[in-house]
């Protein structure tokens, strides 16, 4: 079945493409290409040799009628309706539509894509155009030379040009194309086109009219995430950002779908090297922030390089010397600007990392030079950070619960919650064993899950968190095991632990394995959070705990809430201020009566209390926060680009 809303009558688009008479795209499209050209002018310049390569024409009406007849061909039904939702169920994959609810084991989504919130390195433009069909009544053209960008025309601070396809010597599209953030409108369009024809061609007539608008996006699109659903045109990524070309993108995608079928093997999605992503997002961003600068960048491009290098370039089909012979022949300020923008954004998702990176040092430094004061600074600043993130990060699982930063915690959600934390307060007190064992494995699930979501390297494979989970405590505890002994012994708990020597042997050994995991992934912020691991093994404890409970995973858990709940660091702090000091005082009445006896279960050491009431209120929060991931996996879950 292909379900579309609109029943393609009409010759609503034109396609084109370049390619050599060998290529796949050339022989399997033989019958569809209407028109192809063997010469391309810019700015109405001398024309250019393409040879080998032509540039190609297809009909968007003559495509749909060669579907049509092959869809027929093998029985296939057509619905003229809109897709009201996508998703998974028992049966595969469930379509609903204007006209009934449809089940399939597959599914192939075009319907364009939402995107995440804009970052400020990325840019999302649209390539709109005005086209008229014209046959002229007393000039004739060259029919086998287009006009690829022609820029004398005004640019209506935007970047806009005027692309001419000759059908004959004096039937040809006139299109004028604008790059911008807004599409351009028909009554903008006319005056500029119009005057263009009339200055160029002298008297013509009107035989059909053209409009359209294409993306040019490296803003990141909202994932699926359905099993048997594979995501193809625009959705898949098939449209180039920088020049809305995506007709043999699409091409060769279906090939490899179609292969995947006939092979049993599993589908690729476009690909795309990172190399051209990169200069895609220096363009569009020079393009959205600076479009006057449009008509300069291009005319050089085409000045300085011949045709027939700066296509295949645009197809992404040159090496990295010929990338760099024409990147170098382009105006180099531009690109500096947008580079710096570039990576002072991509940098600033590091700054945390970094900073709890020095900051780690500079401990270690103290705790070596000045000994006398590193005992009183690392309690107080862990205070601070555990006043300051570490406790508020959990003190706002009302407002997860309800999904709204208006609502009021409820009194059965106070008791539950209460409740849950209670009863791991019981297992502690009957079963420390037990209890230990509990707290470790969700501590690994939650602490794993975090960074993870963080990081968007195990969107798809959730045995990810527990590995990254178990490795940094490993390196923790191993990394101090004598004060871990400690813990466990003011616990009630007595094992069998490994030397410091070969703990601290242990954690560094585990610590390189998550440094190599983390260019693995190739992601320098995981790299960074081992590498303050391995420096916190020779910290005590509880600022090895710390650098890694609030500098990582409280400050991230933080920045989820305030995404997930659209709100500011300011009101959310205020919203979590009342829990914060209710829990504060709680630690302090547990101190109290643990001080005088009342709990003789544990020691009256205040490291020993603060890891089991950390443990209490943290069960209840794991919980709230894996519903809340769940919740909102569409906008923490990502497509690669690549993908």
């Amino acid at each position: 079945m292909v379900i579309d809303p609109d029943a393609k009558q009409i010759n609503d688009k034109t396609y084109c493409f370049w390619a050599i008479p060998e290529e796949p795209i050339t022989q399997s499209c033989a019958a569809l290409i209407g028109y192809k050209w063997n010469s391309v002018s810019v700015n109405q310049n001398a024309s250019e040799s393409l040879s080998p390569m032509n540039y190609m024409q297809i009909s968007s009406l003559r495509l749909y009628e060669e579907m049509r007849s092959i869809l027929k061909e093998h029985g296939t039904e057509q619905q003229h309706s809109m897709v009201l939702d996508i998703k998974s169920v028992d049966k595969g994959v469930e379509v609903i539509t204007e006209h009934g609810t449809w089940f399939s084991k597959q599914v192939f989504n075009s319907i364009p894509p939402k995107y995440l919130p804009q970052k400020k390195n990325e840019s999302h433009l649209l390539q709109s155009f005005v086209g008229y069909v014209i046959s002229l009544k007393d000039k004739t053209v060259d029919k086998n030379a287009i006009d690829l960008m022609d820029f004398g025309v005004e640019q209506q601070e935007n970047t806009q040009f005027v692309y001419v396809l000759p059908y004959s010597e004096n039937k040809m599209l006139v299109e004028l194309t604008r790059f911008g953030k807004h599409s351009i409108k028909m009554d903008e369009a006319e005056p500029v086109l119009k005057k263009y024809i009339s200055d160029r061609f002298g008297a013509y007539t009107i035989l059909d009219t053209e409009t359209g608008c294409i993306p040019m996006s490296n803003v990141t699109a909202v994932s699926d995430d359905i099993p048997g659903v594979i995501s193809i045109g625009g959705r898949a990524g098939a449209i180039k950002p920088s020049t809305g070309y995506a007709f043999k993108n699409m091409f060769l995608h279906a090939e490899s779908l179609a292969d995947s079928i006939q092979y049993g093997i599993e589908p690729k999605g476009i690909q795309s090297a990172s190399r051209f992503r990169f200069y895609d997002r220096l363009l569009l961003l020079i393009l959205s922030q600076k479009p006057h600068l449009g008509k300069h960048i291009f005319q050089v491009l085409f000045q300085k390089n011949r045709a027939k290098e700066v296509l295949p370039f645009l197809a992404e089909k040159t090496n990295l010397l010929q990338d760099l012979r024409i990147l170098l022949s382009l105006p180099i300020k531009p690109f500096l600007q947008a580079l710096c923008l570039d990576w002072s954004v991509r940098i600033s998702k590091y700054l945390t990392p970094v900073l709890v990176l020095i900051f780690a040092l500079a401990l270690w430094v103290m705790q070596a030079k000045i000994p006398d004061l590193f005992e009183p600074v690392q309690k107080v600043l862990f205070f601070i950070g555990l006043m300051g993130v570490g406790i508020p990060h959990g003190a706002v699982d009302h407002l997860l619960e309800t999904g709204g930063v208006k609502t009021r915690p409820n009194f059965s959600f106070i008791i539950r919650y209460l409740g849950a934390a209670f009863l791991c307060l019981l297992i502690w007190l009957s079963f420390s064993q037990l209890a230990i064992l509990f707290f470790l494995i969700y501590s690994i699930w939650h602490f794993g899950q975090t960074d993870m979501q963080e990081w968007q390297i195990g969107s798809k494979k959730s045995y990810k968190n527990w590995v990254w989970g178990m490795l940094l405590f490993g390196i923790i505890l191993l990394g101090h095991t004598l004060e871990t002994k400690q813990v466990l012994e003011g616990m009630g708990i007595s094992i069998t632990q490994p030397t410091d020597n070969q703990g601290e042997a242990a954690s560094l050994i585990i610590a390189l394995a998550a440094i190599l995991w983390g260019f693995w992934e190739k992601c320098p912020a995981m790299v960074l959070s081992a590498c303050v691991l391995a420096i916190g093994t020779q910290l005590p404890l509880i600022s090895a705990f710390g650098l890694y409970f609030i500098g990582q995973h409280s400050i991230n858990g933080w920045a989820h809430l305030k995404k997930g709940l659209k709100i500011n660091d300011v009101s959310l702090y205020l919203k979590a201020l009342p829990f914060t000091i209710a829990a504060f005082f709680m630690f302090l009445i547990a101190y109290y009566f643990i001080e005088n006896n009342w709990l003789s279960t544990f020691s009256t050491s205040w490291e020993t209390i603060f890891f089991v009431f950390i443990s209490c209120i943290s069960f209840p929060h794991v919980m709230a926060m894996t519903r809340f991931y769940n919740r909102n996996k569409k906008e923490f879950r990502v497509v690669s680009k690549k993908n």
